[in-house]
């Protein structure tokens, strides 16, 4: 009896050495807005923010080297389908990461979007109110083809030190990018410190021509956060296309008010495309909030409703 005890107790050990050398996070996000998107007339539940459900994993492996995993579903939760034809829309990576820093294959971020782009946006590409898609990724809902937000069948490299971060990646060429004729692929660094945080970040989608380049920064106050960004390239029609983005945080209560404005130039049209954005966003715990956004754009596209609104709730966990 003592010696089944003893195995049993051993046996229990190493199973709790080995569970401790592994970890799986469950992670996610339900976002649901009534209101009206900029370019219809309907009124009915949106879900800009993109509702998500992941996994994400690390194994250590000893010696510093550690094995990693991520995938992301994308879904509408006023309905229950999938956001998209591919399931792990979201990202679908596994790699090796070290002190050397960290390697992933598969489906991901474009690292200039994941590492300048979106966090110049006060609104982080979410909502009625959301400035990236006009002001730093020149031509991704105008001119298409300058910059791109995910790539399939890539292979990146990240390294961090001291709050500086550099990263690179390459992807397949052909059907799999959207039918470029070269192998796409972009460079990003990024610098967060303290109150500051600068980035810049370089595409080149394939391409006989397009090409994208994006630089941003923004600076926290302690009255307000204050970003701005650049953007210029050209598109797969060799169309020169650039763009600039100012945001503004200001905390305010519980919540903070967010506004900004952005441009983009494309020479094939006449007349630039412009976006105010401004909104109230309350938070009611460290994960859930409530808030309100209004949009408009004005020039040459989008044609028809420029204004857009929305109000909605989000969880994160």
């Amino acid at each position: 009896m003592k010696k089944s005890l003893l195995a049993l107790a051993v046996l229990g050990a190493f199973a709790g050495a080995a569970s401790a050398q592994s970890s799986v996070t469950i992670y996610g996000k339900l976002n649901v807005e009534a209101g009206k998107a900029i370019g219809t007339t309907d009124k009915t539940l949106l879900d800009v923010a993109g509702s998500r459900l992941g996994f994400r994993g690390v194994e250590d492996m000893g010696g510093g080297l550690k094995a990693t995993f991520g995938i992301e579903h994308r879904f509408n939760p006023a309905t229950g389908d999938s956001a998209a034809a591919k399931f792990w829309n979201g990202y679908s990576t596994v790699g090796l990461m070290g002190d050397w820093g960290h390697i992933r294959l598969g489906r991901d971020y474009v690292v200039g979007f994941l590492m300048v782009q979106n966090q110049i946006d006060p609104f982080g590409g979410d909502t009625q109110g959301a400035l990236r898609n006009i002001g730093m990724i020149s031509g991704s809902t105008g001119p298409a083809g300058a910059g791109k937000v995910r790539y399939d069948s890539q292979i990146e490299y990240h390294f961090s030190a001291s709050g500086f971060n550099i990263a690179a990646q390459v992807a397949d060429a052909g059907a799999v990018n959207g039918g470029r004729a070269k192998r796409p692929f972009a460079l990003a660094t990024n610098y967060a410190g303290g109150p500051l945080f600068v980035g810049l970040a370089y595409e080149n989608g394939g391409d006989a021509d397009d090409k994208h380049l994006s630089l941003g920064g923004r600076y926290n106050f302690g009255f307000a956060t204050l970003s701005a960004g650049y953007s210029r390239g050209t598109n797969v029609a060799g169309v020169d296309v650039k763009g600039y983005l100012l945001g503004a945080n200001v905390p305010f209560g519980a919540g903070d008010f967010k506004l900004g404005y952005a441009v983009s130039d494309n020479d094939a049209v006449a007349g630039k495309l412009k976006k105010v954005g401004i909104g109230y966003h309350y938070n009611l715990s460290k994960r859930t909030k409530v808030f309100a956004d209004y949009g408009k754009v004005g020039g040459g596209e989008p044609v028809g409703q420029k204004t857009g609104y929305d109000f909605g709730i989000q969880h994160n966990f």
